[in-house]
């Protein structure tokens, strides 16, 4: 569908409450907790509501005007006026914050089909990408005046502009609790499983570190100061998607031409002919290498995806004592070349709704994982980082989170447009999540 279709969005204002349109939202919330929203039909929604076509057509132009008149019934229900938004930033704010965490973790129990499949088309389908941007911005807008107020109150230190750390934040509350609700990572098995994480990273974030006391973290506290030389054995990279294809001549040609379109052209609008075009190959060629153009861009990414896998093992040959030695260090980790970011691109955009490219991706996001466990646990155990939550959840979190804020940035999402900024961001929040103490 095209951003045109859109144009026979909802015939009239309705209020969502009349017996139609209930038993259309009752249905569709019921049809969507056993399928996707890619194979779910306005007729089997019709038969499930017991409702006419032309009484549908009546409220509703689409499948896609249903999920966004549904979760605005959805966020309306589980909010209303206690959202983080209603108060002043300070104190109150704070308390309201964690009203809403809860009410957000009951949203996500009971209406968790929903918001995964309006995360998983936010980047596909424009009107579906519009009201999330909305609910999201809203989130950010009171994320970022209260790091702007505890800042101002001497509590929080000054470091990356507030809305842009707020972006990240909400970025990893959204992308944790959509994998933790669809079971895709086994060190995140339900939605609650994220909130210690979670809270962890937030208080990192904001203040630069976590409060913890030499008796809490059950390790001795390590002054931390450029000068510290601690050497840590790097983790072992574990494998992951098998090996890419060992290709060369023309399977390389199509792969490479493939790459390069996909520098300029989305994955989704790329076709056969433009690949087959660019390399200079016959359709034979092609389908003699590949069975379709997804199963070609996933070779690309399994060589992507080693490369970002490798990049960051590397941290642990890093002197993590050393604050500007580990930012740079993962600013060259997320220094992707031109071809590479666009494949990573198109993949982070594609994966939650691609089944053949989400086991890769899912794969390589546990490779890092493992490796990020492993950096946690050992840096524990030596005293250079203190104790938190268990580390392979809090592996996850972390890695969840800059997956989704580098996904924010490649999109061009507002707020996280300067890639640069996003990439130093992420070195600063990465050390004061590992790393960070705050004296209070």
């Amino acid at each position: 569908m095209t951003s045109t279709s859109y144009a026979r969005r909802r015939p009239r204002d309705f209020d969502g409450n009349s017996a139609t349109e209930l038993a259309v939202f009752d249905a569709t919330e019921e049809l969507l907790a056993q399928t996707s929203l890619q194979k779910l039909t306005v007729a089997k929604i019709l038969k499930k509501a017991g409702i006419s076509r032309a009484n549908f057509y009546h409220y509703f132009a689409n499948k896609y005007d249903v999920l966004v008149a549904l979760l605005g019934r959805v966020l309306d229900t589980s909010y209303g006026a206690d959202g983080p938004w209603s108060s002043e930033p300070g104190r109150n704010r704070s308390r309201q914050m964690g009203v809403s965490l809860e009410s957000t973790l009951q949203m996500w129990d009971e209406h968790g089909a929903v918001i995964c499949a309006v995360l998983e088309h936010m980047h596909s389908e424009p009107v579906v990408g519009r009201i999330w941007q909305g609910i999201f911005e809203r989130f950010v807008d009171a994320v970022t005046e209260q790091i702007e107020f505890e800042r101002g109150e001497g509590r929080a230190p000054v470091g990356p502009p507030a809305d842009l750390v707020a972006a990240m934040l909400i970025s990893a509350a959204e992308r944790t609790f959509y994998v933790s609700s669809r079971g895709l990572d086994p060190r995140l098995p339900d939605v609650r499983s994220t909130v210690a994480p979670l809270r962890a990273i937030n208080e990192a974030a904001i203040y630069g570190g976590r409060s913890l006391s030499i008796r809490e973290s059950g390790t001795p506290i390590v002054a931390q100061s450029d000068s510290i030389v601690l050497t840590v054995p790097a983790p072992t990279v574990p494998a992951f998607g098998g090996e890419a294809a060992d290709l060369e001549g023309t399977g390389r040609s199509i792969l490479d031409a493939m790459r390069e379109l996909l520098a300029d052209i989305p994955l989704a609008e790329l076709s056969v002919a433009q690949v087959l075009d660019r390399a200079g190959v016959s359709r034979a060629s092609f389908y003699f290498y590949f069975r379709s153009k997804e199963d070609a861009f996933i070779v690309l990414f399994r060589e992507a995806a080693r490369d970002v896998v490798t990049g960051l093992a590397t941290m642990g040959a890093i002197d993590r004592g050393d604050r500007a030695a580990f930012v740079d260090g993962v600013r060259q980790w997320l220094n992707l070349d031109e071809f590479a970011n666009a494949v990573i691109r198109n993949a982070v955009h594609t994966w939650p709704w691609l089944p053949e490219l989400r086991t890769e991706y899912l794969t390589a996001m546990s490779a890092m994982e493992t490796v990020l466990t492993s950096l946690i646990e050992t840096d524990r155990a030596a005293g250079l980082a203190p104790a938190g939550p268990a580390a392979p959840q809090y592996a996850a979190t972390i890695l969840w989170t800059v997956e989704r804020t580098v996904a924010g940035a490649l999109a061009g999402e507002e707020h996280l447009t300067d890639f640069p900024a996003v990439a130093a961001m992420v070195g600063d929040f990465l050390f004061a999540a590992l790393y960070g103490r705050r004296d209070t």
